[in-house]
């Protein structure tokens, strides 16, 4: 290429640069201006925007005055418009009722709020107070219409019911566990959200106690109270089976309604003459009230309504913890069981009169009893587990049983060995012809009544040899010692040689008022024959019933 046509080039690039420029210049100007323009008409709307936001933020406040105005007037309203149906009560409509206290209730929050000054606010409270009173009443009208005494059909069954097997579990509420009472669902559920609202709603009630726990108290009260009804049922069937001509109507008119293991108290046992001259002054009126059968089945029957109280109080779930329901608990069983425990301990009181008037055999009263405990103390502890006050309550009353039986039981020993003699005009101190003596007899009738306690008896005589253990805890202590069965009739066996052992030094020492010698060895070979034959017969009869079953 020649130097001329690079020249050529060269000026043509120069001429291309030189109108790139110019026009570059030119757009540079152009986008300045639209720039400037742009920025000029946004200067020129930021005030319309801010008016534009302040009117909306304006028209959003007339709106919310606007319903806030409409609200305080109705706020104003609803005392006249609810005062009727405050006043007439939730019984006929309990959702409108509902529905009207709820308002009752916003309309107070806001008068607290903003105006608590204000006489509406004062209207408003005295009527929400009647309000709640009446969904109390309706409340407890509705726990008296669910819950009723039990029929007597259902007690008889009760009664005939046998306790759980110690061996099969510990006598913990299982699903298996019987519900005593058929209450219809929609009751309860109307129970539970009766109670649920009355302790949400109430912030403005004027009270010590909340109404959730007036609820609870009134739950309480109805159903202790029917405890109390049924055990006075079941004791009214008992002596009624005893004497059914006594009665003028209905099923317990008729012997035998009750089922065969079922029995009434049976006759107390004849008296036992231990001094033919003495003067005795039984008091009939007070030993009949030992009423021991009755007793240990209305026990029985106890723990099967506690049981229910622990499922039906499920069902319900009134409560908001498993503390509170045993609170819940304690409160019903704590009254419940107040008649049992106080006639539990007339019973021992009564023995230790009795043993003074040397009414040994009155010791059968304890031992009923105190079988009964050892067949229900799984099912007592396990039901009783979280209300300890009750429990204690237990624990001491059958310490005080054991106690008072282990003291009559080895008073009874002391008492063969050192009964005397008193002569009189009228009767011999031992019998003429060496037949057996008056005391052989009643000792033996005495002991084979024993037979059907021997654990108890066992566990009777050796629970202060436990420990602290059998003290303090003495219900579990029986379900504990009663599967060690080799233990507590080893225990009774023991007894039983003491007993006979003591009678047979005295008989021996009795002997020596005859002044023959050949007397003297009749009435002992008598008696020794007689006791041999006794516990031969003993022996046999309890062989016969660990084979064949009670």
């Amino acid at each position: 290429m020649s130097s001329t046509q690079i020249r050529n080039y060269v000026a043509e690039l120069s001429n291309l640069k030189d109108q790139f420029n110019t026009l570059s210049s030119q757009s540079s100007e152009k986008l300045k201006k639209i720039i400037q323009t742009v920025q000029s008409y946004q200067t020129r709307m930021e005030p319309l925007n801010k008016n534009m936001e302040q009117l909306q933020i304006l028209q959003r406040n007339l709106e919310a005055c606007r319903l806030k105005l409409s609200q305080v007037q109705e706020y104003h309203r609803t005392g006249r418009e609810l005062e009727n149906t405050i006043r007439q009560g939730p019984t006929v409509f309990t959702d409108k009722f509902l529905k009207a206290m709820e308002r009752i209730k916003d309309a107070l929050a806001y008068f607290q709020e903003n105006n608590p000054q204000d006489v509406e606010f004062s209207r408003l409270t005295s009527l929400y107070s009647i309000g709640l009173g009446s969904l109390e009443r309706e409340f407890d009208g509705l726990l008296r219409q669910t819950f009723r005494p039990i029929d007597d059909a259902t007690l008889i069954r009760l009664m005939d019911q046998k306790v759980s097997d110690k061996e099969s579990g510990d006598g913990s509420l299982t699903e298996d566990t019987e519900q005593i009472e058929d209450i219809p669902n929609n009751m309860l559920n109307s129970l539970r959200f009766l109670a649920k609202w009355m302790s949400e709603n109430q912030s403005f009630v004027n009270k010590p106690q909340g109404i959730s726990q007036g609820c609870l108290t009134k739950y309480c009260e109805c159903r202790r109270e029917l405890i109390r009804l049924n055990l006075v049922r079941v004791r009214e069937l008992l002596r009624k089976a005893e004497n059914p001509s006594s009665s003028s109507s209905g099923t317990v008119s008729k012997p035998g309604f009750l089922p065969p293991n079922v029995r009434g108290r049976t006759k107390r046992l004849p008296g036992f003459v231990w001094d033919i001259n003495a003067v005795r002054l039984i008091n009939e009126a007070e030993t009949d009230e030992l009423d021991s059968e009755h007793y240990a089945i209305a026990l029985g029957v106890l723990v099967k309504l506690m049981q229910n109280e622990c499922i039906l109080l499920d069902r319900l779930q009134l409560t908001a913890s498993p503390q509170d329901s045993q609170v819940l608990l304690f409160n019903i069983f704590k009254n419940g069981s107040s008649d049992i425990l106080t006639e539990g301990t007339t019973l021992t009181r009564l023995m230790h009169r009795a043993q003074g008037r040397a009414e040994f055999h009155m010791v059968m009263s304890l031992l009923v009893v105190l079988k009964k405990f050892f067949q229900i103390s799984d099912d007592l502890v396990s039901v009783l587990q979280g209300v300890d006050n009750v429990l204690i309550d237990f624990n001491q009353l059958v310490l005080r049983l054991l106690s008072q039986s282990k003291i009559t039981l080895e008073t009874y020993v002391q008492f063969l060995q050192q009964v005397t003699e008193k002569s009189s005009s009228n009767s011999n101190i031992v019998p003429e012809d060496g037949t057996i003596h008056e005391l052989t007899t009643n000792a033996l009738m005495y002991l084979e009544n024993l037979l059907e306690f021997a654990d108890i008896i066992g566990t009777t005589l050796s629970f202060t040899e436990a420990g602290p253990q059998a003290t303090t805890n003495t219900l579990k202590y029986l379900t504990t010692i009663g599967q060690n069965h080799a233990f507590l009739e080893n225990k009774f066996g023991n007894y039983l040689f003491n007993a006979i052992f003591a009678l047979m030094t005295n008989l021996e020492r009795k002997s020596e008022v005859y002044s023959e010698e050949i007397r003297r060895m009749i009435f002992q070979m008598n008696n020794i024959q007689y006791i041999l034959k006794s516990i031969y017969k003993l022996v046999k009869f309890t062989v016969y019933e660990v084979k064949n079953g009670p």
